[in-house]
């Protein structure tokens, strides 16, 4: 599966629906032949033409999110196989009420040659139109034949309890999520939350509001069915058309009017929105293509502070990071810091979370902890004895301060410091892990006969910070460990960080790092 695959959504002309919900426009739009043979047309010249162009765009999933019910359609089930049944595509799916008949819509899916493998369905529970019972069992029934789906509704707090039984009623391994109710025209209540949140472990990502990011949405578009473009379904248009797209379009964002790439929006205010961002976490939470909703529900994820958690010019921990690490706890994973910092400096910063941690990689790697019901296990890794003072004597020649980190008398790690405004050059790194890998080697019990040292000794800069430690040492190693003694494989996990140092990290869990993205001013 490509991991960094993009993701388009699609909406046709269909505004009609076959359930007469009181609340919802659409129940009471007519539905006539006319709309529907446009709707069609409009969906047979779209999916043939992703078919064509997906390998040279690098579109690996497709959703549909009509206003109206789709899945009652058969022109769409059989554009879903066909496109499933491609090389180029992981996931197909729609947002549905799944009032359709489960046996012939599948049986046209699989007839177009497609792969229940590949389909993800997103399902919205209507108590006014369905039961609890019914809605169950045709979740139930899809689950059966090995097709992800997730299923929801809107948190209206006179639903709170037949919610509550629909969640009794579903398989374990399906998500039940809540939307935020946008008329409720007051915040939940403590209790209300609570309530949700026991049903919907990331409903508090619904409660905070998410500051628009343009960069977190370049690869992912939401064409409509006469071809127009939106990165979102909420943003400005953009430029062009669906038919004549390019592909550098992805990575230009251009909008009408806005040569900066501004979406024209100042948060993403529903998950059609913001779980579509490239952001790490979306991908952590919901794996490489979040819109679908299915949780990832890694076993264990370990998290970087500074960058990550913290994101440069913070000082702490957001409302909305905390929601999404709170939610990552209720769903069951095991937490972990993944960090530079050691461990006191970590707990300083993160102490709003720090109690849902159960340790962690610090100091680069050069210190690993695991805390809690597992028992407690810890690692120090040691430099040479001898080596800071060695290091301290260069501190005037390279115009920075030493900090040295010790376990009793041993040297772990350390940190030469310059000024904000000064980082390290690529060849003052070299020079000063040549100097100390010489040093190690020309050392009396090296010339002794003792096994040389020299390589066990690495040298790297994260902005104004030089970092030496042990060669053992690094976030990628100190995870691996956490992981053997909780007897899981990386591959159960998941990493979030955003710089060189944390891509091996992240990618042998998964996950392939990013690039921090800035938000649209």
């Amino acid at each position: 599966m490509d991991l960094e695959g993009r993701t388009v959504l699609y909406r046709g002309s269909l505004k009609s629906c076959n359930y007469r919900c009181s609340y919802c426009p659409f129940s009471k739009h007519p539905r006539s032949e006319r709309e529907l043979l446009k709707d069609r047309e409009q969906w047979m010249r779209f999916w043939p033409s992703l078919l064509e162009r997906a390998g040279n765009l690098g579109i690996r999933a497709l959703m549909v999110v009509p206003y109206g019910e789709a899945l009652i359609h058969p022109w769409y089930w059989q554009g879903l196989g066909r496109l499933a049944e491609s090389g180029y595509i992981d996931a197909v799916g729609a947002q549905t009420n799944l009032s359709f008949s489960v046996e012939s819509a599948l049986e046209m899916y699989e007839r177009a040659g497609g792969d229940f493998g590949k389909l993800r369905l997103w399902a919205t529970f209507h108590p006014e139109m369905t039961t609890v019972e019914k809605f169950a069992e045709t979740c139930r029934q899809i689950h059966e034949r090995g097709i992800l789906l997730c299923a929801g509704a809107v948190g209206a707090v006179e639903n709170r309890q037949v919610i509550t039984e629909l969640r009794e009623r579903l398989p374990g391994e399906i998500y039940l999520w809540i939307n935020r109710m946008d008329g409720l025209g007051r915040r939940y209540t403590r209790e209300e939350t609570e309530a949700f949140e026991a049903v919907d472990p990331y409903f508090g990502r619904e409660l905070e509001w998410v500051s628009a990011s343009c960069d977190a949405c370049r690869d992912r578009l939401f064409a409509e069915g006469d071809g127009r473009l939106r990165r979102c379904v909420i943003s400005r248009p953009l430029t062009g058309n669906w038919y004549d797209v390019r592909e550098n379009q992805f990575a230009e964002g251009r909008q009408e009017g806005e040569g900066s790439g501004s979406c024209g929006r100042k948060i993403c205010s529903c998950y059609l929105a913001y779980g579509g961002r490239g952001d790490m976490m979306n991908r952590i939470l919901f794996g490489p293509y979040p819109l679908f909703r299915i949780p990832r529900r890694p076993k264990a994820v370990f998290l970087d502070i500074d960058g990550f958690l913290i994101p440069g010019g913070e000082t702490h921990v957001s409302g909305r990071m905390e929601a999404d690490v709170r939610a990552l706890a209720m769903g069951g994973s095991r937490l972990f810091f993944a960090t530079s910092l050691p461990l006191r400096e970590a707990k300083r910063k993160c102490r709003e979370i720090w109690e849902l941690f159960g340790g962690g990689v610090f100091a680069c790697g050069a210190h690993t902890v695991l805390e809690g019901e597992m028992g407690e296990r810890e690692v120090f890794l040691a430099l040479e004895k001898g080596l800071d003072e060695m290091v301290g004597r260069q501190q005037k020649r390279y115009g920075c301060r030493m900090t040295v980190y010790r376990d009793g008398d041993s040297v772990y790690k350390i940190t030469l410091v310059r000024p904000k405004h000064m980082g390290w050059k690529e060849e003052e790194t070299k020079e000063v892990g040549d100097m100390c890998r010489q040093w190690a080697v020309s050392r009396p019990a090296a010339e002794a006969g003792e096994k040389e040292k020299g390589d066990r000794v690495r040298c790297f800069a994260e902005e104004n910070c030089l970092e030496i430690v042990s060669s053992k040492a690094s976030k990628a190693r100190g995870v691996k460990r956490i992981c053997g003694w909780l007897g899981i494989s990386p591959r159960e996990a998941a990493a979030g960080g955003d710089s060189p140092e944390d891509a091996e990290m992240t990618e042998m869990c998964g996950l392939l790092s990013l690039l921090p993205v800035s938000a649209c001013r």
